[in-house]
């Protein structure tokens, strides 16, 4: 059998970078994965990616600043799964870089809606169901920019802070139900928002807030690597962790 065989697995921002290569690792390990996005030509195309490994997958277009949309959308994936085993809050933004009194308050506001508010969503209409059950694991991406201040990113690091906070909050509620409620804080990764924040400074590296492994950025199925065991029943005794995936460059490491 498969590490996931007989597991249902809800993942939010599932149609690119990082959100992308964790539906494909579940799949790959036999999961059934339902998964949102904004963008069906990719959804589609996701989904065709994953029948080809000969596993299920179902899109949904969500946004999840909208609290009813994510309502919806955990509803429908309950329909078509039966249950939620694991959930997988990715959908997150960043925002063009600037000094913290300099970023707009209509960006900020963005940014929070859908990394705060998306995942505090997500939880909200998840939960129910697992504690439902007695049993589930959600894992919230954060960022490496979670454990320090994001100097030319103030709205995106303000808001992976909220993400650890509500991460360990909520993991206090719901350990006595049978829930493990953990973060995922990954540094640079290749993906399409790693590109865009790389042409936003021009290649200036100083103002790319937690610094660049020498080596460049991991690749997003690296990273999908460690949330599966995470995910899994090998790392049943974490609960509340805030799990670095940098590279060591927030400890002053260098590859």
């Amino acid at each position: 059998m498969k590490r996931f065989d007989k597991k249902n697995i809800l993942i939010t921002g599932g149609t690119s970078g990082l959100g992308e290569a964790v539906v494909m690792a579940f799949a790959a390990e036999g999961g059934t994965v339902y998964f949102c996005g904004l963008d069906d030509k990719d959804g589609a195309r996701v989904v065709k990616a994953v029948e080809a490994l000969g596993a299920k997958a179902y899109y949904e277009k969500c946004d999840v600043r909208v609290a009813e949309d994510v309502k919806n959308f955990v509803a429908n994936a309950q329909k078509a799964m039966g249950c939620i085993d694991i959930a997988i809050n990715n959908a997150g933004i960043s925002h063009t870089s600037n000094k913290m009194a300099d970023i707009p308050l209509d960006t900020m506001d963005d940014v929070w809606k859908t990394n705060v508010a998306g995942v505090w969503h997500a939880m909200r209409y998840t939960i129910p169901l697992m504690v439902h059950h007695k049993s589930g694991v959600i894992i919230n991406i954060a960022s490496v920019l979670s454990r320090s201040g994001a100097g030319w990113m103030a709205a995106y690091g303000m808001s992976k802070h909220a993400v650890i906070g509500l991460t360990k909050s909520a993991s206090m509620d719901y350990a006595d139900a049978g829930l493990r409620i953990n973060a995922i804080s990954p540094g640079p990764i290749d993906t399409p928002m790693f590109a865009r924040a790389m042409e936003d400074i021009a290649g200036d590296t100083s103002k790319y807030a937690g610094g660049l492994p020498e080596n460049g950025p991991a690749d997003p199925a690296d990273i999908a690597k460690t949330i599966l065991y995470v995910a899994s029943e090998d790392a049943a005794y974490m609960n509340g962790a805030n799990v670095i995936l940098d590279g060591g460059v927030s400890m002053g490491v260098r590859q």
